[in-house]
């Protein structure tokens, strides 16, 4: 498994940074965190007194710049979310932040009354200008939300107008907005905000992230539920914050993250942790669980992928793209995962290939039309892929495969040395293309270099990472693939040609992917939506930006002895994350 971090730092980061080429925290599904076992301390209201979560990390590392991509700090429970999103019925439910109006021109947001920041007691009311703050960050990084409106002004003392960018669809709108929290305050930030306000040119844009980037913060802040009190290089303590709307849900006192040991397995089984907030464990966790070990599960809405190089001599070549995906079994690799995953039918980018109970699921059906769901091709067919090959002059002698200048035809994976979970899914691929003649090897690299000098550096032939960042939405997959990761590929989307709809052995013609979301993001006709996500998907389908593999639950753990949570077939779950809306609802109590 990844090692334990800050899961909300990584999420974010992974959104963020990916649009400036800048070091990746890891990727969606990466680091995890746990959280551990509260002792025999009993609090005031008889509940155990500490909630304890894992780290591997030394607390006395992180800054608190959440921005700043060297060992920053934003914890889930230090800070509020803008909203809740029930992946089940894919409705949004407004916290942190609410909006207030939308006209598909302009949308007005307003921070939820009496949220209060950590710097009194109370402290300052959370304002017009801790948003603003916000969304100016998210503008100075390059972030989802700052691709849809082109002005923003204080429209009193709790709201901001958005100017939107054309007619955006509500729901995309609400969609962007999932996964993001309120941990700006404008005393902190203002001279970066006010610097932004006044820059004129990208250059002067880029200045001021590069230095918001490298800025790191001594006093931590926040506006959630539980505020920072101590650390030391063995724990970071927080205390519940009463002031907080949604305190007295909550009948314990600390929370509290405390180095442990890497091997998650054994800080699960030893009786170290209460509950765990993502843990993809191996079957010698399920086979030794205790009758008080409690897992349920979630969509992840996202999986394993392999992006292509699509500078690299081979696999620039859209048909020899295609021919890997052929040899590769995908079922394999969703079962060697383990019982967590379920593989993608029609690798197109659409979402919705699993359900909440591990099993398979056709949802992603409902994306597109009846007619291009048939159409999408399966990949699962190998003589294709060989015959694929040859037309490109490749040639197999012996069970081997040569290039058309006669070397023979190798290929190398690289993937995080760390995430021990990923590991199977890709010596599963080296497995299959090693079985077709193709002399494939895996690549481990240590985790911040594999981001930063490999896959954000476009250095690779074959990589991995997630194929989704974590929104059910269509547009927000291809805006990955079409405008956030592009560069790391080394894809041209102004470039793209793919076969005629309906037709994979026509001839390649020009396709505009971005064009067709820039439609799609306006549109207000579901009609039209669905033949422009039809098209999106067939572009994917044949041009294979990265193949989608596999897609995932992501399973909850907690331990029932001292706490009480719902069971596990209950709607609750299906929300990210129950560790952090647990609590806030009164979800997740001390006995």
């Amino acid at each position: 498994m990844p090692s334990l971090g800050n899961e909300h730092t990584v999420e974010s980061n992974r959104r963020s940074i990916s649009r400036r080429g800048l070091l990746r925290a890891g990727a969606a599904g990466g680091a995890m965190v746990v959280a551990g076992c509260a002792g025999s301390e009993e609090g005031e209201s008889g509940g155990t007194d500490t909630f304890i979560e894992p780290t591997t990390t030394q607390p006395t590392n992180w800054q608190f710049n959440h921005l700043n991509l060297t060992n920053p700090f934003a914890h889930e429970m230090q800070s509020d979310p803008l909203q809740r999103y029930h992946i089940a019925n894919e409705e949004f439910d407004s916290y942190a932040v609410s909006v207030e109006e939308f006209s598909g021109e302009t949308a007005v947001l307003k921070v939820r009354d009496g949220l209060t920041w950590h710097n009194g007691d109370p402290g300052d009311p959370v304002n017009a200008d801790d948003l603003y703050t916000k969304l100016a960050t998210d503008a100075i990084i390059g972030d989802t939300i700052s691709t849809l409106w082109t002005d923003m002004q204080r429209a009193g003392d709790k709201s901001v107008e958005l100017t939107l960018d054309g007619t955006v669809n509500e729901r995309l709108f609400m969609d962007a907005l999932n996964y993001y929290w309120l941990e700006t305050p404008h005393r902190l930030y203002r001279d970066y905000v006010e610097r932004w306000e006044d820059a004129t040119t990208d250059d002067e844009v880029a200045d001021i992230r590069s230095d918001l980037r490298n800025d790191a913060f001594d006093e931590p802040k926040g506006n959630g539920p539980f505020q920072f009190e101590e650390r030391t290089n063995n724990y970071l303590r927080m205390s519940l914050y009463e002031h907080h709307p949604d305190a007295d849900n909550i009948n314990w006192d600390y929370w509290e993250i405390q180095r442990v040991s890497t091997d998650t397995a054994s800080v699960l089984l030893g009786g170290e942790v209460d509950g765990i907030r993502n843990y993809t464990a191996p079957e010698s966790v399920f086979e030794s669980a205790p009758d008080d070990l409690l897992h349920a599960q979630l969509p992840a809405l996202w999986g394993h992928s392999l992006p292509f190089n699509h500078e690299d001599e081979d696999f620039g070549n859209i048909y020899v793209r295609q021919a890997i995906c052929e040899f590769i079994d995908r079922d394999a690799c969703a079962s060697n995962y383990g019982r967590f995953g379920q593989p993608v039918e029609a690798p197109s980018g659409l979402v919705g290939n699993i359900d909440g109970q591990n099993e398979q699921s056709d949802r992603w059906r409902n994306k597109v039309s009846d007619e291009m769901a048939e159409q999408l091709h399966r990949y699962d067919d190998p003589e294709r892929g060989r015959r694929l090959l040859e037309g490109e002059g490749y040639q197999k002698d012996d069970g081997e495969w040569y290039r058309p200048d006669g070397s023979r035809f190798e290929v190398t994976v690289k993937t995080v040395a760390g995430f021990n979970d990923w590991h199977p899914i890709y010596e599963t691929i080296v497995d299959n293309l090693n079985a077709e003649g193709i002399a494939a090897e895996l690549q481990q690299i240590e985790e911040s270099a594999y981001w930063s000098n490999h896959y954000l550096a476009g250095d690779f032939q074959l990589a991995s990472t997630g194929w989704t960042l974590q929104r059910s939405s269509p547009y927000y997959v291809f805006d990955m693939y079409y405008n956030i990761d592009p560069e790391f590929m080394n894809l041209s989307p102004d470039d793209l040609e793919a076969p005629p709809m309906g037709d994979p052995d026509g001839e390649l013609e020009s396709v505009d992917p971005r064009g067709l979301m820039e439609e799609l993001l306006v549109t207000q006709d579901d009609a039209e939506a669905t033949s422009l996500v039809d098209e999106l998907a067939w572009i994917t389908n044949q041009t294979m930006p990265m193949l989608q593999i596999n897609e995932i639950n992501d399973p909850v753990w907690f331990y029932t002895d001292d706490w009480e949570v719902p069971e596990p077939d209950s709607p609750k779950y299906q929300s990210k994350w129950p560790l952090w809306w647990f609590p806030r609802f009164g979800d997740l109590q001390a006995k």
